[in-house]
């Protein structure tokens, strides 16, 4: 039947030219975005999951800038211990050479520190005996040791945060967390990596605010506290001395027995001489203890190193995590661009095969006027 009002082939090809035209929309979408399921109503189900996916990555990119900031910390943590440990071994060698040269008579009074002798005045003047000779000249070359120390502490500081050295706050140092670094996020909990202030404090400006000997020990950093010596009298028997030496504190630029600033040698002879210890045995104890000090960073060193590996692992697990999760959205709402182009190119040939058909179906009524002529 031919009828022309209703042209059941121009319909019927419409049909078809829209249907290859939304689906070219759908394939150049694809195309264009790289994605197979862009929007919910592409695929609710795969949408739902990438979307949280995504999220989830974004939170791990998070945690990855979070371990850059801790390894950066930790370097910088590291990298003083490292100058640490070797202006102690200088210092060592320091006690060494001067365990080796002759002592000078240092037996006055007037001119030892008030710290030990509060009678002997505020005063502290310099023995001009001991200011000529080696001992002193070994005491000003430790001191530089000593100040390089104190400055690489202070400086181990990376945004704020110094493992090294824990301010006057009043908080116990066994209670006390130097860092809490983030090492990872899984099910909603943000995964924490506690580095304790016992491991790594050098000094804790808390330690000598405390009242009883227990407290102000247990509050004692690394290199806080002095050495007290037990030495050898002329008659074999041996005695703590009363005069512990102290080497590292808060106030070394306001001691002064030569001068220059603390005399740990000065102090060390000091010692032994008002004691009437034997001069090797009093060395050699002194020395074991300044030993026991220098493993003590070494061991805090290693616990560092230990902190830098488990972040190294936790980036590296991170970025792997990153990568999978990357990997399995893709694989859910990638397209496959080979074959959308094969299809779009398909599909523009259907098109222009529609048109055609379209055209003959609209070149049928036209023939129905050859009929009146």
């Amino acid at each position: 039947m031919t009828s022309i009002l209703t042209n059941v082939g121009a319909i019927s090809a419409l049909q078809t030219l829209r249907s290859i035209n939304s689906d070219m929309a759908t394939a150049q979408g694809r195309v264009s975005s790289g994605l197979r399921v862009q929007y919910a109503a592409d695929n609710a189900a795969y949408w739902s999951i990438a979307t949280t996916m995504r999220s989830e990555n974004m939170v791990l990119s998070a945690v990855s800038d979070s371990i850059g900031l801790a390894q950066a910390i930790a370097d910088t943590a590291y990298a003083a211990l490292d100058t640490v440990v070797e202006h102690l071994d200088a210092m060592k060698s320091l006690f060494v050479s001067a365990r080796s040269m002759e002592p000078v008579d240092i037996t006055d009074f007037s001119y030892y520190s008030s710290t030990y002798f509060p009678d002997a005045g505020a005063e502290k003047r310099v023995d001009p005996k001991y200011a000529g000779s080696l001992l002193h000249k070994l005491d000003v070359d430790m001191l530089q040791h000593i100040m390089a120390i104190n400055s690489a502490v202070d400086s181990a500081s990376f945004n704020g945060v110094n493992l090294l050295a824990k301010p006057k706050d009043g908080v116990d140092l066994d209670d006390a967390i130097a860092a809490k670094f983030v090492v990872g996020y899984a099910q909603g909990d943000v995964q924490k990596l506690n580095v304790a202030s016992r491991d790594l404090v050098l000094f804790n400006a808390n330690y000598a605010s405390y009242g009883t000997v227990a407290e102000t020990e247990n509050n004692t950093g690394i290199l806080d506290g002095d050495i007290n010596i037990k030495a050898q009298m002329p008659d074999g028997s041996w005695w703590w001395t009363s005069a512990p030496i102290d080497i590292f504190n808060s106030t070394i630029f306001d001691e002064s027995h030569d001068n220059v600033g603390i005399s740990v040698i000065y102090d060390l002879e000091s010692v032994i001489q008002l004691s009437g210890f034997t001069r090797d045995s009093a060395y050699d104890h002194f020395l074991n203890e300044f030993d026991q000090k220098i493993q003590s960073v070494v061991s805090a060193q290693a616990k560092l190193g230990s902190v830098q590996h488990r972040l190294e692992m936790a980036g590296d697990f991170n970025f792997t995590l990153m990568d999978a999760y990357t990997s399995g959205i893709g694989r859910l709402v990638d397209a496959d661009m080979s074959e959308e182009s094969t299809r779009l190119k398909a599909l523009e040939t259907q098109q222009q095969l529609g048109i055609q058909a379209l055209q003959i179906a609209n070149s049928n009524s036209e023939n129905v006027l050859a009929l009146f002529r």
